[in-house]
């Protein structure tokens, strides 16, 4: 009985050994001179790529076996499609450096790289990633082409994700924070890689989990200090519009939080992806924001200052007291006041700039583009 229970035991051993040797066999290859291997994948979305494109950036992992130093260039590894088309690698430029794609390496013997490279795909498809160096050595007359399929279906989509992380800091920082209008619901319309809010999380969070998880997207940096010094920016602008009445900081405060409230419900806010890497991403964000550059007018101030003129001795006090009373009365027109949209701003919108820090992404808040969401989400003064 022990001996059978001991060849049962081995038996099972064996099977395991051999299902990991599979299993590893799926992802990786090799020849006399190189072993590659696919550490991992995910999409990205190029910049000035076709918007109707998905892109897998493959992560490849590539060991120089031989005795002698290795030239490797991108052109070495090309996908197939189930036709045997040939598909290219995309050339992707990242301005930080963090993405790094495969180009002209220079490999010494018993060394390793890791380098991503990326190629436009049909997710429902299946392929083969082909290593064949261009270069003619010593080793080509031996060399035997490397071959790894690659089923893009296995790896998660979650380009999309990027785009709810860019909402939530709009609304928090810009907005209400817990925005429930337009603002929140209102996705991009573009063809420019534009991107659906209003997906099923439950239903997309199911595939995810049959796909072995994917990364959570969360929102990181300060965000209480960014809503502070917009709310600032915001009131030091604003207070810059009057003449004669000078609004304390406590009515400034009221009218922001009375502005901010009503503009998470009635603003229309577009979003679409305009990069997206795994380290960085640009999303274009496209605001029509409660209009406030109209608020006071001289119009305005000098009809109340001529209607109230006898009641103050000194026409300073008359238009001081004209600016208040629009000041009072403003947050009351919100719900009416037309939405409006910088002229200066490009069709797709502003750029909103993220980087990927301690694993949350986190709003580069010294971009130019930054200073021009805070003055449209401001009113557009």
């Amino acid at each position: 009985m022990k001996k059978f229970f001991r060849n049962v035991v081995f038996m099972v051993a064996v099977l395991v050994l051999v299902a990991c040797g599979a299993k590893k066999a799926e992802n990786e290859a090799g020849n006399n001179e190189v072993d590659i291997k696919i550490k991992g994948g995910t999409y990205v979305v190029p910049r000035d790529e076709s918007s109707d494109s998905k892109y897998l950036a493959l992560k490849l992992e590539i060991k120089n076996k031989s005795n002698q130093k290795l030239n490797i260039s991108e052109g070495d590894v090309t996908l197939y499609d189930s036709e045997g088309e040939k598909i290219s690698a995309v050339n992707v430029y990242d301005s930080s450096d963090k993405f790094k794609t495969l180009g002209y390496e220079s490999l010494s013997k018993d060394k390793s790289l890791s380098r991503y490279t990326v190629f436009e795909v049909d997710p429902e498809e299946e392929y083969e990633l082909h290593y064949s160096p261009k270069f003619i050595d010593s080793l080509a007359k031996d060399r035997k082409e490397i071959e790894i399929k690659v089923k893009p279906s296995k790896y998660t989509d979650q380009t999309a994700e990027i785009v709810d992380v860019a909402k939530e800091y709009v609304n928090k920082v810009f907005l209400s924070g817990d925005a429930s209008g337009d603002a929140t619901n209102v996705a991009s319309t573009s063809s420019d890689k534009s991107v659906t809010l209003l997906a099923k999380k439950d239903k997309k969070k199911s595939k995810d989990d049959e796909k072995g998880g994917s990364d959570k997207f969360v929102l990181g940096g300060e965000l209480e200090k960014d809503r502070a010094a917009f709310v600032k920016k915001f009131g030091t602008e604003f207070a810059d519009n009057f003449s004669y009445y000078k609004p304390s900081d406590a009515e400034l405060r009221t009218f922001i939080e009375a502005y901010t409230k009503v503009n998470a419900k009635r603003a229309k806010v577009s979003y679409s992806i305009k990069e997206f890497l795994p380290e960085s991403a640009t999303i274009y964000v496209r605001p029509e924001t409660i209009g406030l550059e109209n608020i006071r007018t001289y119009d305005l101030v000098s009809k109340f200052a001529n209607e109230h003129r006898a009641e103050y001795s000194d026409y300073k006090d008359a238009y001081s007291a004209a600016e208040k009373y629009i000041l009072e009365q403003a947050p009351s027109q919100f719900d009416s006041i037309p939405l409006v949209t910088s002229k200066y701003m490009n069709n797709e919108g502003y750029e909103l700039k993220l980087v990927k820090k301690n694993k949350k992404w986190v709003v580069d808040t010294t971009d130019s583009n930054y200073d021009s969401l805070v003055r449209i989400f401001s009113g557009n003064i």
